[in-house]
């Protein structure tokens, strides 16, 4: 184990995650348990369970937070806003989602923000993270979909879902975004952080936060590398 910094406070930065489609309502209560157990900063799970996270967490530190668009983003961006505002008022915490990439691939950038904008705005005031799923873009993509989600107002820069063609977090990609964020907004990072090594890397890089479902691996040393989010 490195001293650069203590397993606790890497568990602190990552936002424990189950969003598999087959997830058992056994399988959140367990996620969360974790989260108890290990000191993680949230549980990131589907929409349909908030209700059961917020029970099992009702009490703790531990964020309610779940994701939704993803790994198409293809939905109306009407129906984005009311799932938004319905997650809301759910009482979820934070939020992270997944814009149309097929606008921003088109060069329909001011669709692509004005979506965004949409989104937050539905929030009410709720911690926003954008997935800018970085492993469809091209590198100077990249900066691009990352200032107009900035400027849209999320309160998050996220490299990628971990699903689909997301792709994996890098440190080049944190310190992109990092860079693209300055003091505006937040960064964090998902896809394939799987080991203490890997966490490291990706938070010296910039990255706040950590989105994983291998946090009990990774603060507990057993962690391996794995294409899985």
């Amino acid at each position: 184990m490195t001293n650069r910094i203590s397993a606790q406070e890497v568990a602190s930065k990552i936002q424990h995650t189950l969003v598999a489609p087959d997830a058992t309502e056994e399988d959140i209560k367990q996620t969360c348990r974790e989260c108890l157990e290990y000191g993680f900063d949230g549980a990131m799970i589907l929409p349909a369970w908030i209700s059961t996270a917020k029970q099992q967490l009702k009490g703790s530190k531990v964020k309610v937070c779940t994701a939704f668009g993803f790994p198409m983003g293809g939905s109306s961006t009407l129906s984005k806003v009311m799932e938004a505002r319905d997650i809301v008022a759910a009482g979820a915490d934070e939020i992270d989602f997944m814009p149309n990439f097929g606008l921003f691939k088109s060069g329909r950038h001011a669709e692509f923000k004005r979506e965004i904008e949409a989104i937050v705005e539905a929030a009410g005031g709720i911690v926003t993270k954008v997935m800018l799923e970085f492993g469809m873009l091209l590198q100077e993509e990249k900066e691009i979909a990352a200032t107009l989600a900035l400027e849209a107002g999320v309160t998050y820069l996220k490299n990628s879902s971990g699903w689909g063609q997301g792709g994996h977090a890098t440190a080049e990609d944190i310190r992109l975004l990092k860079r693209v964020a300055g003091n505006k907004a937040l960064v964090k990072a998902s896809g394939g952080i799987r080991n203490m090594e890997k966490a490291l890397e990706i938070l010296e890089a910039g990255a706040v936060m950590l989105g994983t479902s291998g946090g009990v691996k990774i603060v507990s040393g057993l962690g391996e590398e794995s294409t899985a989010y």
